[in-house]
């Protein structure tokens, strides 16, 4: 008569086939060893190109490839580590290249250059706004300038900035402005619609500032037969 077949003993259950006891542990089921996926040695890409394949680098279908930087990235790369040494070397020991320092002390020499070159050949009177504002308050050139205005401006102005034809010139009332600049571009470019013509055909820009100058110091003078004020009333602050 055969034996009787005994069933499957459990994990970790005793060899008689009883249960495990509470102060028995059960192994977790070991799983498979899992094999990478096999891959071609290599894979054509978009454009022909072949891209090597990392064997065993692939992960759910991803695969790692193995392809060279670009050529030209190489290239720059090892120029800068061999640029690198020269660069420190050249500027911290053999003074081959120049620091900021040395580009800055350059560039000063060149402006000063610059500016040397240009008292040389530019024009010897100046006609910025800083100067202009200079020229108003300097009693000798108004002084000058009122030789000029007497010879020319007197004729509209009057002799004494009290205007006749033109406006009366020493009250604190303006039909173009008063700042220095206003009144040297006035003077030299005139208004010839309005009956005065350009002084800067018959004056030098030097005289122009100077005839600015007198009519800046003839301000609040208040002559007899002064002319009544026109245009607006603007205080002059130099």
């Amino acid at each position: 008569m055969p034996e009787p077949t005994l069933p499957p003993r459990a994990p970790g259950a005793a060899s008689d086939g009883t249960p495990p006891g509470p102060s028995q542990t059960v192994a977790p089921p070991q799983s498979p060893p899992r094999t990478p996926e096999a891959v071609p040695e290599a894979a054509v890409g978009d454009e022909g190109a072949v891209d090597r394949v990392i064997q065993g680098h692939t992960y759910d279908g991803i695969r790692e490839y193995d392809n060279p930087m670009p050529g030209w990235w190489v290239a720059i790369f090892w120029a800068t580590v061999v640029f690198a040494p020269v660069y420190v070397l050249g500027i911290h020991v053999f003074d081959w290249i120049d620091d900021y320092q040395d580009d800055f002390a350059e560039a000063g020499e060149r402006l000063e250059q610059i500016r040397m070159e240009y008292a040389s050949t530019g024009p010897d009177f100046k006609t910025d706004a800083g100067a202009l504002r200079a020229y108003a308050t300097d009693a000798a050139m108004a002084e000058a300038g009122a030789i000029h205005f007497a010879a020319i401006c007197a004729a509209c102005h009057g002799s004494l900035g009290e205007g006749v034809i033109g406006p009366n010139l020493t009250d604190a009332h303006w039909l173009h402005g008063n700042d220095p600049e206003q009144l040297w571009a006035a003077i030299g470019e005139g208004f010839p619609t309005q009956g005065m013509p350009p002084m800067n055909l018959q004056l030098e820009p030097q005289e122009l500032a100077e005839v600015m100058a007198y009519v800046v110091s003839i301000q609040g003078t208040d002559p007899p037969g002064a002319k009544a004020p026109e245009g607006e009333e603007m205080p002059m602050s130099l």
